[in-house]
């Protein structure tokens, strides 16, 4: 055996022997996700080209953390009465299915490591109502966990729509149900404790910040805590993270104009102060409409070769699921699966390039009896797993092989009619036009 392999596979044999390490993705915080990561277990011929036909289970150079967000979850009246089950007490937060809103994006949820979505009302306060003050039956949060969410979001404008009592009953809930959330904190002393949240998975320390730049105008009852988007305690958090060994820092802002395609001045001030101050990865939500996003490399790569991206920001996710059609474009939604790449053997974490896709909600009736997301292109029929706007926003790049995604069955399949149907249509349309402007820029 050549002598320089010899020296280098005697450092590599113990990463390779690491238990459960060497044995493919482990699973994420909550303990169900599937086995499996090609990114993690091959050796990268890019970072060593004299080891090109070694056997793939011998080394495991990368680990991989894939973190799935998802934007606004909302509940209108319609959605409420569309999820009560005939027969069942109203009164009752167990009497409601919401099966339907995760059908078809509920794999994707469990293929990540940790799922994140934005819970934009409020819990268990009777009667149950949608907009302006929004309250919803606990149904809809023990499914969004049953689908794979990890983490609640809960800063954002709807927090204190039903006053003490509302934001009460909410934090119980989510106590109950045993998902992490953040933003909003029953004190200063588990304000102090738990912002930012840190989840550690696969060992790196992530930590998340959100914060909402109002509540309606609704004031917080003391001693509650909801993060405001006040950049002296956002900074602060900041600092937090970085003192309690975050290795990558995640800011989740409830910002912007709603209904606004592009950013506003604001957000993309805030933008820059949030990467000055450390923050890698932004993801907004609020405006109620997929906005653009802006990828940073670190040089003139390829953004989808491990440690390639500097930084990210998707200004808004849009509507994950609501009842609202108008204005255009807030039945579409985004999919963002972040990947932090973690290197064994020399212990840097980096980013790779992220993945997207573009959501549809179909209101009631209009494709199902009830609402329900389904990512378009499945439902187009191409199945790849990952939105076709991740290769155009890299058109020109020698590989994207990475962007292809695991395949899954077509959503048309159910529907062989489906391209006679008015809503279909207007899905079809309002993706075209949003894919022309190119929204997801990649800049070098």
């Amino acid at each position: 055996m050549n002598r320089k392999i010899a020296i280098f596979l005697f450092f590599l044999l113990p990463v390779a022997a690491a238990g459960p390490l060497a044995q493919g993705r482990r699973p994420g915080p909550n303990g169900n996700r599937a086995a499996g990561d090609s990114i993690t277990q091959i050796i990268d011929t890019r970072v060593i080209p004299h080891l090109p036909s070694w056997p793939k289970e011998l080394v495991k150079m990368y680990d991989t953390i894939e973190i799935a967000f998802i934007g606004d979850i909302m509940q209108h009246g319609g959605q409420i009465k569309s999820a009560l089950i005939p027969g069942k007490d109203p009164s009752d937060g167990n009497s409601y299915n919401y099966e339907s809103a995760f059908r078809h994006t509920g794999k994707y949820l469990k293929e990540a490591d940790i799922a994140v979505a934005n819970m934009e009302f409020t819990l268990g306060t009777m009667p149950y109502t949608g907009y302006p003050q929004f309250s919803a039956p606990s149904a809809i949060a023990s499914q969004a966990k049953e689908s794979g969410i990890d983490l609640f979001l809960l800063a954002n404008n709807h927090i204190l729509d039903k006053g003490r009592n509302g934001l009460e009953k909410s934090l119980n809930i989510y106590d109950t149900l045993g998902v992490p959330y953040t933003g909003v904190y029953r004190n200063s002393d588990s304000e102090a404790m738990e912002n930012p949240l840190v989840m550690e998975c696969k060992g790196v320390k992530i930590a998340f910040v959100n914060f909402t730049y109002g509540t309606n105008g609704f004031t917080t009852p003391e001693p509650y805590i909801v993060n405001r988007m006040d950049s002296v305690k956002v900074k602060e958090s900041i600092a937090r993270a970085k003192e309690r060994g975050a290795q990558m820092i995640i800011a989740l802002p409830h910002w912007g104009n709603e209904y606004q395609l592009q950013p506003s001045s604001e957000q993309r001030r805030w933008a820059a102060m949030l990467f000055r101050e450390g923050v890698r990865v932004i993801i907004g939500t609020h405006p109620h409409v997929p906005q653009s996003a802006e990828i940073y490399l670190t040089g003139s790569h390829h953004p989808r070769r491990y440690g390639e991206v500097e930084k990210m920001v998707f200004y808004s996710l849009g509507n994950y699921i609501s009842n609202q059609s108008t204005p255009q474009y807030t039945q579409m939604g985004m999919m963002v699966n972040v990947v932090i790449v973690k290197n064994n053997l020399s212990g840097e974490i980096t980013l790779s390039g992220p993945q997207w896709r573009y959501l549809w909600c179909f209101r009631k009736g209009e494709l199902e009896p009830h609402y329900t997301v389904v990512p378009i292109e499945d439902m187009l029929g191409k199945s790849n797993g990952v939105s076709q706007a991740n290769a155009e926003a890299n058109a020109g790049d020698e590989d994207d092989s990475a962007a292809k995604g695991e395949q899954h069955p077509a959503i048309m399949d159910e529907y062989p009619n489906i391209k006679n149907n008015t809503h279909y249509r207007r899905m079809v349309n309002t993706f075209e036009y949003i894919r022309t402007l190119k929204p997801v820029k990649v800049i070098r």
